[in-house]
């Protein structure tokens, strides 16, 4: 699916410098115009497409395991168990923004590096700035029906394996339906893309501002961001 979430894509520039790992360095005019350049060319060459369905859930307390009703997919998490402890049915989404940016950023790799560095983060920021457009648009849709959404949650991060993306691809057929598919390495074609799952409760459910300071991937992250709000949104803590 592909709509008006194009238009509403920002790209913003601090989350691209963040992706740049800018500590506060001074930035030239050569190179904030090449910023600026490169955020306007990512607008240009995204091709922002996601699609989603609900399932409803069974949870095992005694394993923490997750299956999805209706699907082959079981989620051996005790991240996503908690996650969707007060929920009844999950959300999967897929969400890609397209091959025309991975192919700016490869161009540019030969001939102008610095840009391509640049383009990368701007790309990075824009699949990131659509999964936050989807999230707050279900929040919307689900709270008009008296129902709430947790954080989304993607494999890879915390104790849920990287595995779980092939499952969720291959169960979606996502390749046929947004052009996203994945290699036997778990490598994501296109690269800029992201699986997440999120819970759907009939109860309010706590929803709390991530911080990178109490995520278990801090001390290895190169993007951390001190005492802020962790700019990785697909980071779910209990």
């Amino acid at each position: 699916m592909r709509n008006d979430f194009f238009n509403l894509i920002n790209i913003n520039k601090s989350e691209v410098l963040r992706y740049l790992e800018y500590k506060g360095q001074d930035i030239n005019d050569n190179l904030k115009n090449t910023i600026n350049e490169c955020i306007k060319l990512t607008k240009d060459k995204i091709n922002p497409r996601y699609m989603l369905r609900v399932y409803p859930i069974l949870r095992k307390k005694e394993n923490n395991v997750i299956e999805v009703k209706g699907s082959s997919l079981k989620f051996s998490s005790k991240d996503i168990y908690i996650l969707l402890k007060n929920c009844d049915e999950c959300i999967i989404i897929a969400t890609t923004i397209g091959m025309e940016i991975e192919k700016e950023i490869r161009k540019h790799s030969y001939t102008e590096l610095t840009k391509s560095i640049i383009l990368d983060a701007c790309a990075t920021t824009a699949i990131e700035e659509l999964c936050d457009l989807i999230q707050e648009n279900l929040k919307l849709k689900l709270s008009n029906q008296g129902k709430y959404i947790t954080n989304r949650y993607s494999p890879g991060y915390g104790d849920l394996s990287i595995d779980t993306n092939i499952e969720i691809i291959n169960f979606l057929n996502s390749s046929k339906e947004i052009g996203l598919t994945i290699t036997e390495n778990k490598i994501m074609i296109p690269r800029k893309s992201v699986i997440a799952i999120i819970g759907i409760s009939n109860s309010k459910v706590k929803v709390e501002n991530k911080s990178c300071l109490n995520c278990k991937n801090y001390d290895s992250c190169r993007y951390k961001k001190g005492d802020e709000v962790c700019g990785d949104k697909r980071v779910y803590k209990k």
